[in-house]
């Protein structure tokens, strides 16, 4: 619609209120078709952040002892662009049950362009046997957007790791070095991986051959050739310690509390960067069984909770879909509110923001019922 400035005196402001009807009309006589172009920034937005997508199992490869290496192919799109370190959350229905577990990617960024991402998964869990022992090759999953901030930053962190990882934890670091050979990672890094024999290895070293790259192997249950023997202690940490280093640490919690000691006895003074573990059960004098009512949109679902086990558990274990991704309270993904009821946090575990908090709402993968409760989780769209 063009307006033209009249010279006519009021002439602009009669054709300024003819105008009003004149664009209603125009509106009711235009298509009522969606629009079919996208904006090239929304293909971008959604290639990098698909949210929930799908993707097969094609192929399955033991590793090390009572692990396995999965590999997986995207079905419908292709697999988002990661940083080295990240992980992803790996969604399937199991029984009765409708499970979701994090899972550290040890494939590169390289390969998830080539429409492939790999995992290693351990056996410890219903979800982690179910995919060693019962998942099939073509059998498929839902999988959540790449997540977490364990990866190598060039303005927080120096330009040498010192990464210290034991059992499955190794999986984030083999990403970062293999993100290294592929020149996707500017950075050195220095892996320390414990271990308690050779058979216990998820990778062979000599796949990871880089000038940039420096593996030692510590042996806690056989003494080998070639190989360090006992535990990551402060008389092998310092040998690769110095003021330029970060730490990087992934692995089981007594890991982190033992060698943490170790370094600060070594006087370091730098933050210690380490990939939190999923929380399980709590301990409890007594173990009391609650009812929860779980609002999802507008959906109600009445069910048991134990006080022993987080609300996300007792809601998967109902067969229940919901938004789960990090299952350690710090990603705040699965943000609910409390409607009634009193329920437990860790200190360690809490992180909700103040306002969460005076506004009752809670990250349900991090807390545990202590009455009966009622609570607006989000809908899992699949």
């Amino acid at each position: 619609m063009i307006f033209k400035k009249s010279d006519i005196p009021g002439e602009d402001i009669k054709r300024g209120m003819q105008m009003v009807e004149k664009r209603r009309q125009l509106i009711e006589d235009s298509s009522t078709a969606p629009l079919v172009y996208e904006y090239g920034v929304n293909r971008l937005a959604k290639s990098l952040h698909p949210n929930i997508f799908k993707a097969k199992i094609i192929n399955k490869q033991e590793c090390g002892i009572d692990s396995c290496k999965i590999t997986l192919a995207p079905i419908d799109n292709e697999f988002p662009y990661f940083r080295a370190g990240q992980f992803i959350t790996l969604s399937k229905k199991v029984n009765d049950s409708f499970l979701s577990r994090p899972y550290s990617l040890c494939s590169s960024p390289s390969q998830a362009l080539d429409k492939v991402i790999q995992i290693i998964v351990q056996r410890k869990g219903i979800f982690s046997n179910y995919l060693i022992d019962e998942a099939d090759i073509n059998e498929e999953l839902i999988v959540g957007e790449t997540s977490g901030d364990f990866y190598y930053d060039n303005i927080r962190d120096n330009k040498h790791i010192l990464a210290i990882a034991g059992g499955s934890g190794i999986t984030p670091f083999m990403s970062m070095m293999k993100a290294i050979k592929d020149n996707d990672e500017d950075f050195n890094l220095t892996l320390i991986y414990g271990v308690r024999t050779l058979k216990h290895l998820y990778f062979d070293p000599k796949d990871y051959l880089d000038e940039r790259i420096k593996i030692v192997i510590v042996l806690s249950d056989e003494e080998i050739e070639g190989y360090r023997h006992g535990f990551i202690n402060k008389d092998i940490l310092k040998e690769y310690l110095d003021d330029n280093t970060s730490v990087f640490m992934c692995g089981p919690d007594q890991m982190y509390d033992y060698v943490e000691k170790q370094l600060r006895e070594l006087d370091y003074k730098g933050f210690i960067r380490k990939e939190r573990n999923s929380i399980g059960n709590r301990e409890v004098k007594e173990l009391k069984t609650f009812n929860l009512k779980v609002h999802i949109r507008d959906e109600v679902y009445e069910l048991k909770a134990n006080n022993n086990e987080t609300i996300v558990t007792a809601i998967e274990r109902a067969g229940i879909a919901v938004v789960v991704r990090c299952k350690n309270g710090i990603c705040g993904f699965c943000h609910s509110r409390v409607i009634s009821g009193d329920y437990y946090v860790a200190r360690e575990n809490d992180f909700r923001r103040a306002a969460d908090k005076k506004f009752n709402y809670i990250h349900p993968c991090s807390t545990y019922p202590e009455s009966d409760m009622e609570i607006d989780v989000p809908r899992f769209d699949i």
